[in-house]
């Protein structure tokens, strides 16, 4: 039997210190607040959360990922705010209620714990980088203790791969040859959406065959395999279409905005994709979810309810593993091309590496 996620009365006396309720003390956590180089910067106002998302963006979070830690941080802040609790004077019970709170308004597994990895490394960060180790009241380590196992979440969303009639639908409904070019590089190469985004012209390898994902999500560089076919399609765009796409904008990056150097956020690129979908007759809403406060993200239909949509760029990654594994691509070599370090995530995706990738180019053959 799973033992209960929340200790008994005596743990909590034994293990948690008293909380600390005086003015006094509430006034000697502004002396420990660290100094953040931009407070501006980022929506939250606690100096704390600043301070950690100013240390780890761009050393090791891209741009993407700090915007979701600044969230998932944003709805803890709010939570503890509520509730007339300090930052530094939350304890193990007021994780387990925000872990609740999360479960009352529907988060799905992978969400909470995403909330839950980023609290912790919040706290490990303010016991070994600031200050306020001493005033600290939680143990970063008892957060491990919260078992998630334990909570009726809804089941995570299953997004079944595009088939290959339905990847020539969407290419067709696409509006722009850079849109469709976009998701023909997604399906081939199976990147992330912000790895897309950031491809510059320099990381496209034309005579070697290769892309460089040269500032991945959690991860050191690496390279993916292009096509033949997808190699003369860059050139041809590079040489022909590229520049005058955004005459106005010196960009790097090879899929340039029409009023930027770049598409700079996930959900422009994942609108691109859903409205193209929409327009080939394949998308479908799969689930919907409250939009709380505190998520910045921008409700889809009244009534604060996201929509949660079939085909995304997540979907066309998906489907990319899924192609190469029905092609007989060997999982070590989807994995390569994944840059998953663990076969078994991979597996979830498939419903000297020069032979590796010349092995992929000649069984994979993506549609167009």
């Amino acid at each position: 039997m799973t033992p209960s996620i929340l200790p008994d009365k005596n743990w909590l006396m034994d293990h948690v210190p008293a909380r600390v309720s005086d003015l006094a003390q509430q006034s000697s956590f502004e002396e420990l607040e660290p100094s953040v180089e931009n407070p501006d910067r980022f929506s939250v106002s606690c100096p704390f959360i600043c301070a950690y998302l100013e240390t780890r963006s761009g050393r090791q979070l891209t741009a993407s990922s700090t915007t979701t830690y600044e969230q998932n941080l944003s709805q803890y802040a709010a939570f503890l705010q509520d509730r007339e609790v300090h930052l530094l004077d939350a304890d193990l019970t007021d994780v387990i209620e925000f872990v609740e709170h999360c479960v009352d308004q529907g988060n799905r597994r992978s969400t909470i714990e995403s909330k839950l990895t980023t609290v912790r490394e919040l706290y490990v960060f303010i016991r070994l980088r600031t200050a306020a180790a001493e005033a600290l009241t939680i143990d970063p380590i008892e957060l491990e203790r919260i078992d998630l196992a334990e909570y009726n979440v809804p089941p995570p969303i299953e997004r079944e791969p595009l088939t290959r009639e339905e990847l020539r639908k969407l290419f067709d409904a696409m509006n722009s040859y850079r849109n469709r070019l976009l998701a023909v590089v997604a399906v081939e190469t199976g990147l992330r959406n912000s790895d897309l985004r950031n491809i510059r012209v320099s990381d496209v390898g034309f005579d070697s065959g290769e892309i460089h994902v040269h500032n991945p999500k959690n991860s050191v560089p690496y390279d993916v395999p292009i096509s033949r076919d997808l190699r003369i399609e860059l050139q041809i765009w590079c040489d022909q279409y590229r520049d005058g796409y955004a005459p106005r904008v010196d960009s790097q990056y090879l899929f340039p905005a029409c009023n930027g150097a770049k598409l700079e956020t996930n959900g422009g690129l994942n609108t691109i994709i859903k409205s193209a979908a929409e327009r080939a007759g394949i998308q479908e809403v799969l689930a919907t979810s409250e939009v709380t406060s505190g998520q910045g993200k921008k409700p889809e239909a009244d009534n604060n309810i996201r929509e949660w949509h079939r085909v995304t760029v997540h979907t066309l990654r998906h489907t990319c593993f899924t192609l190469m594994k029905e092609a007989g691509v060997p999982l070590p070599y989807r994995q390569l091309v994944a840059n998953h370090r663990d076969p078994q995530t991979t597996q979830h995706y498939s419903h000297g590496r020069g032979q590796e990738f010349a092995s992929i180019r000649e069984q994979f053959d993506p549609p167009r």
